[in-house]
């Protein structure tokens, strides 16, 4: 197809929650505006699209990840599917989805005489905005820790983010990792398979969830907060009340070695992990991988763990405005280079919004509220005549808010923290968002 340029006002980059509650919010405040969703995938959900691996569902309460303007209307936690169908649901019930144009790969950004050049595989468009809502991780290349001699394995490796039809029933299966992929994974697979190890190099923290809980965003909101704030400030008493708590697991060998809210804490669902690690199928090695031998893998601890499938629950690697490149007046922008202003845009970059999520609360209820912030910003840029905004440098060298290990290996690829932004503290942001003016004395308008 050739290569042509169409005028639209502003492109969304992504179609997974992020892009529908940006959609959202951008039909509620301009209808008269034309967008364009351009997505890679051929469907829609992101996230729920891609992720098909067994067991695959939320890992915080769907009262704060569903949508407000659309209440997720099933149990408290939900499986895959499930969350793919609600965004499907709710896309077509907002006539969001006649605006997604499918199989098209974004090539690069560029912006240039006051206008987004956005370069894909099928068309080029024009806009005076850009909403990068492609997520924090990188789709096409997760976490895939290498071992020596992996030509030797006779059997297969696959990763949870590129499951496919992976096959496990009657297997040997090493599942590697402790994050909550692996805890949601081993219930689904411990029934069919031969065997399940669980390689794990370090212990996590694992929480229960009852499932036939009911709540509403507004109260989990609060419960969430108190509880993250009560692990800050009393650690020492938090983490004797978690071991305490769930004492039939955690015992000297498996107490993990940070903090609780260090890292976000995995969710067993109806206790389903913690029962099905009792199982007679069920080995548990607290142990990092040597090397890789021709019937399954050697630990260092000196063990042998035959296997004929080996499942790598070894996360994802971040990744900010999905890998694309940016060029501002043809010079490419380098984004350790630049500060967040409130999660949401970058110094330096005019009219580019994005989306950021927090380390202790739904994704969901962050999209929202930058939504409605990017809808203010527009707005005052109307009312005052401007074309474009950017914001000031305001950033220094910081630790990360989180130890999560795919934040650390990326760490360099991020940029600096900026200027009021709290990933931490949805009320707190909920109130900056609504009550704090647009210009704000950060944003440069021209």
């Amino acid at each position: 197809m050739a290569n042509k340029a169409n005028k639209v006002d502003i492109i969304i980059i992504g179609a997974g929650i992020a892009g529908i509650s940006s959609s959202y919010y951008i039909q509620k405040n301009f209808p008269h505006l034309k967008y364009k969703i351009i997505e890679a995938r051929n469907d829609l959900g992101g996230t729920w699209d891609q992720m098909t691996f067994p067991g695959v569902r939320s890992d915080t309460d769907m009262y704060t990840y569903g949508y407000s303007f659309n209440p997720w209307p099933g149990s408290i936690i939900g499986m895959g599917k499930e969350i793919k169908q609600y965004q499907v649901d709710t896309a077509e019930k907002f006539n969001i989805k006649e605006n997604i144009l499918f199989n098209t790969h974004v090539k690069s950004l560029s912006w240039k005489n006051k206008t987004w050049i956005t370069k894909t595989s099928k068309e080029t468009f024009h806009s005076q905005y850009v909403v990068c809502c492609t997520g924090s991780r990188d789709y096409r290349e997760p976490n895939f820790p290498k071992f020596k001699d992996e030509d030797k394995f006779k059997g297969e490796i696959v990763h949870t983010q590129t499951w496919g039809k992976t096959r496990f029933k009657g297997k040997d299966v090493a599942l590697i990792g402790s994050g909550c992929t692996a805890v949601t994974m081993t219930p689904a697979i411990v029934k069919e398979a031969k065997s399940v190890t669980l390689v794990q190099r370090s212990p996590a923290w694992i929480v229960n969830v009852d499932g036939s809980e009911k709540s509403n965003r507004l109260y989990k909101t609060f419960e969430t907060l108190i509880d993250y704030a009560y692990s800050r400030v009393f650690k020492k008493h938090y983490k004797k009340k978690v071991l305490s708590q769930y004492s039939n697991y955690y015992s000297h060998d498996n107490i993990p070695s940070y903090d609780y809210w260090n890292q976000r804490p995995a969710c067993s669902l109806d206790n389903d992990y913690f029962e099905s690690i009792k199982s007679n199928k069920v080995t548990v090695e607290h142990s990092g991988i040597s090397n890789w031998e021709k019937n399954g893998l050697k630990l260092l601890n000196g063990k042998s763990i035959k296997c004929d499938l080996a499942i790598m629950a070894t996360g994802l690697n971040a990744q900010l405005l999905g890998g694309i490149d940016i060029l501002v007046n043809d010079k490419k922008v380098n984004l350790n280079k630049t500060s967040w202003y409130r999660g949401m845009m970058f110094s330096g970059i005019p009219n580019l919004f994005a989306h950021t999520g927090y380390i202790n609360f739904s994704w969901t209820a962050r999209c929202e509220i930058v939504s409605e912030r990017i809808c203010k910003t527009i707005k005052y840029m109307q009312k005052n005549s401007y074309t474009n905004c950017v914001p000031k440098y305001k950033g220094e060298k910081s630790k990360p808010a989180i130890e999560a290990n795919y934040v650390l290996r990326s760490i360099d690829k991020f940029p600096n923290r900026s200027y009021k932004f709290d990933n931490a503290n949805y009320l707190n942001e909920y109130i900056q968002f609504k009550m704090s003016k647009i210009n704000d004395g950060v944003l440069n308008f021209q």
